[in-house]
């Protein structure tokens, strides 16, 4: 497998020239994993990635939804292989109660918000919606799909391919007392220790082992706010020591953190994290194999 960022910044995109290093767009990731081609979230780094999938030809996309927050979703109507014929666009994402993974995308491209919707199209769109825990196989990689502690209903995922693990975790919380996901409160205390116990556990099954991880670490600790489903850095290595993740990532940047101090994070948490694990922050042309 390989790795390539597009789009590595969280909330809303920047333009700015103390942004250019790492990148303004939001989450976008491509993974090529032999004849499957993989996205994961169409933020706005989407748009230049679906440029070059046009440019190369490719015409079966598979693209894994973490969830609807607009800044996962909102490349998508500017996606270059919508507009073309003979295209075809798989959508995963888990399953939500009452709303149709379909509808949700149908709904971002409707009158007033943009001028085509999206049953104009070219491409033909499919969507599948995930069960918790259920592997569904793109091609021969095997992907599952676990639920995320994080507003809305959000799932992380686990790629295994030829032996080899990749994890992407953005947006979620790893290691609050809060449980924020949609449709997880309830009002007895230990239900909610136990329904948080869970979630960790997913989280950790996820991690566990992976080769590779990305890993939401939106927060510096003096910014940390508990109720907005975020996580820091140490949480991330935290969550390295605990599962045996080889590689971590660090991902969906705050939108005002510069080049410089997304560098000076950087090299303070790969002294935390000591010789035994490797540390690198995403950006965008950044791209690894496995």
């Amino acid at each position: 497998m390989q790795i390539s960022f597009w789009g590595v910044r969280g909330s809303f995109p920047v333009c700015r020239a103390q942004s250019l290093r790492y990148g303004g767009n939001t989450p976008c990731l491509e993974i090529d994993a032999g004849e499957a081609v993989i996205l994961i979230d169409a933020g706005t780094g989407i748009r230049a990635a679906g440029q070059a999938l046009v440019e190369r030809g490719v015409k079966e996309i598979h693209l894994l939804l973490s969830h609807a927050h607009w800044d996962h979703i909102q490349g998508f109507p500017y996606f270059a292989p919508l507009h073309q014929p003979g295209t075809c666009i798989r959508i995963y994402s888990l399953r939500r109660p009452g709303t149709a993974l379909g509808t949700i995308f149908a709904d971002q491209q409707r009158h007033p918000f943009f001028p085509v919707a999206l049953d104009q199209q070219a491409a033909r769109l499919e969507f599948v919606e995930l069960d918790e825990g259920q592997v569904v196989e793109i091609g021969d990689t095997q992907v599952s799909s676990r639920r995320l502690n994080h507003p809305s209903v959000t799932g992380g995922f686990r790629l295994e391919r030829q032996g080899r693990t990749f994890a992407y975790l953005s947006d979620v919380d790893l290691y609050t007392k809060l449980l924020l996901g949609e449709g997880l409160q309830t009002p007895s205390a230990a239900e909610r220790q136990q329904r948080l116990a869970g979630l960790l556990a997913g989280v950790c099954a996820l991690a566990h082992g992976a080769d590779l991880a990305v890993c939401d670490t939106f927060f510096r600790p003096e910014d940390y706010e508990p109720s907005w489903g975020h996580s820091r850095p140490e949480d991330a290595l935290r969550l390295a020591r605990d599962t045996g993740i080889g590689q971590l990532v660090l991902f969906h940047h705050e939108p005002h953190r510069s080049d410089e101090e997304i560098d000076e994070l950087l090299a303070h948490y790969r002294r935390q994290a000591g010789g035994g694990l490797e540390v690198l922050a995403a950006a965008e042309g950044l791209a690894l194999s496995l």
